[in-house]
């Protein structure tokens, strides 16, 4: 699967977008699927970001002088009119004919979209603003605050959109630094301070806080941790400043241990951007400072909850650094509750475990379509296949699935990047069920299916096997093909012997025997043309 991001990076646009695309990138390539980027030669720009981590880039120009065709409130940070940057962008798309299009950029908007889209099988935009319309299949916003119904009119019938924190785009250290980052808060302890004003900071605010942190009263043996990137311009002045204060300043330069560094930190003061979701997954109190009309709609909304503190001006810091005590325990009990840092694998989930089509040869089109994104008649008969008596008695669990249960683990497959379930459908029937567990990324899975009971549909197996083993290679690069099934099943491990599958070994499961299977695959496969 190709993937590529159209997003930009530069001393006026920040570093924001870019490393959210980055996150989500890593994440996908973590699942084998191939990403590039398109990115313009800004000044400032992060392309060194990324070719250390590995990804294709392909650069476009940035002209001596701006001519941005002036329709869009960002429309300067493109630097050209929007239709000179999608005649730039179709001549790297056409060789490329990727599945995905990822666009992260406030300079554009559905005229782009839609003089692009027919390149890509899929298009996904990335927005925080709801201000301008697209021409996407699936939209991101991971503002706090923000509803479905803010784009209504903004995005076609469609579209899936995903809104809200729950979707913040973060890297899974931070989730994994969380549980130690909320419990050490458990009192209200003031020692470390932490100031992220952004990676860029061509204002300077970074200077202006340290100037008024000067007048406040803070602890004696207190460290100041500032964090930077490494465009960011007024480094040595910023270096003067900190050592004629009286407190130890550590000043970071493109840091990769953000999370560790929060989860250490007892208060932050910090601009209203990206950084904020990054903030709350750590529970860590914040002052936020607005320093755009960008950020205003995302620090209000904290501020209302009391999930950060915010000010429009430096001047008003000293009050509440000095009144500190009050209030970061119950600002970091709400912050907390933002988001939990699984965002990330919710949103790539919805790229790699989108609706798949391809051709079998024996078959003609299939489709998977996972369970995360099914719709809500889809989900009530997945239940009722999987109860019926004729599935569920070759299951570990027996039993009745309630509807919560159900619902809950579908929920939880949003999380798990180990397991995939699918619907699969062919010429529009519902032929049956497969499922991947215990995926390892060009070795091997397991693998389970079961056809769809109330209807006799000539080779639903057949189907669901050669779907299986045709989108375990494909997506994930699988060898080997493993399967477990009750010795007593006969009908099943005859067909699944003429698939192909041999005998490996026994394991027993409540007093049953189970049979072990598994297969390589065939080089020549079921298929080859993926639509």
């Amino acid at each position: 699967m190709q993937v590529v991001f159209r997003v930009d990076s530069s001393l006026q646009i920040g570093t924001g977008h870019l490393m959210r695309c980055l996150t989500l990138a890593e994440c996908l390539k973590n699942d084998g699927i191939d990403i590039s980027f398109i990115c313009r030669k800004n000044s400032g720009n992060l392309r060194a970001k990324i070719i250390k981590k590995g990804f294709r880039l392909f650069e476009l120009e940035s002209p001596e002088k701006a001519r941005y065709d002036d329709k869009l409130f960002h429309s300067k940070w493109l630097t050209v009119t929007q239709q000179e940057d999608a005649d730039q962008c179709k001549q790297i798309l056409e060789k490329i004919k990727p599945d995905w299009l990822v666009v992260d950029h406030y300079a554009l908007d559905h005229e782009w979209e839609s003089d692009l889209k027919h390149l890509s099988t899929n298009l996904m935009v990335i927005d925080d603003l709801a201000d301008r319309n697209h021409n996407c299949d699936l939209l991101l916003d991971q503002t706090f605050g923000r509803i479905a119904e803010h784009y209504i009119d903004l995005v076609p019938k469609f579209c899936t959109v995903l809104v809200g924190s729950e979707y913040s785009l973060l890297r899974p250290d931070f989730s994994e630094w969380r549980s130690y980052s909320i419990e050490r808060r458990s009192q209200a302890n003031f020692k470390n301070l932490l100031i992220t004003m952004g990676g860029v900071d061509v204002e300077n605010y970074t200077e202006d806080v340290l100037i008024k942190l000067n007048r406040c009263a803070l602890p004696e043996d207190i460290n100041i941790t500032i964090v930077l990137g490494s465009h960011y311009p007024h480094l040595e002045s910023l270096k003067m400043r900190a050592e004629r204060l009286k407190y130890t300043v550590n000043i970071k330069v493109d840091v990769e241990n953000m999370a560790e560094i929060m989860a250490n930190s007892d208060i932050a003061i910090g601009a209203a951007g990206t950084t904020s979701w990054e903030r709350c997954c750590m529970g860590l109190p914040t002052i936020q400072i607005v320093l755009a009309e960008n950020q205003k709609f995302l620090a209000e909304r904290l501020s209302k909850i009391n999930a950060s503190l915010i000010v429009n001006e430096t001047n008003s810091l000293e009050s509440l650094i000095n009144d500190a005590s009050k209030w970061m325990q119950d600002v970091s009990v709400s912050s907390a509750k933002i988001t939990d840092g699984t965002g990330t694998l919710k949103v790539a989930s919805q790229i790699t475990d989108s609706i798949v089509k391809f051709q079998l040869q024996e078959f003609g089109e299939v489709e998977l379509v996972s369970y995360v994104n099914l719709n809500i008649n889809d989900q009530a008969f997945v239940l009722k296949m999987r109860n019926d008596a004729s599935v569920k008695r070759w299951m570990y669990s027996q039993r009745d699935i309630s509807k919560k249960e159900h619902h809950d683990f579908v929920k939880k497959l949003n999380d798990n990047k180990e397991t995939r379930y699918f619907l699969v459908k062919s010429q529009g029937t519902i032929v049956g069920s497969i499922n991947f567990s215990n995926i390892i990324l060009n070795d091997s899975l397991h693998f389970g299916l079961f056809t769809n009971p109330f209807t006799e549909l000539k080779g639903a197996g057949r189907i669901l096997e050669a779907a299986g083993n045709y989108y375990a290679h494909f997506m994930f690069g699988i060898g080997t093909v493993k399967l477990e099934v009750f010795s007593d099943n006969t009908r099943a491990i005859n067909f699944y012997k003429k698939c192909g599958f041999r005998f490996v070994g026994l394991n027993r499961y409540q007093e049953k025997e189970i049979f072990l299977m598994e297969k390589s695959r065939d080089p020549g496969g079921y298929g080859d043309k993926y639509n």
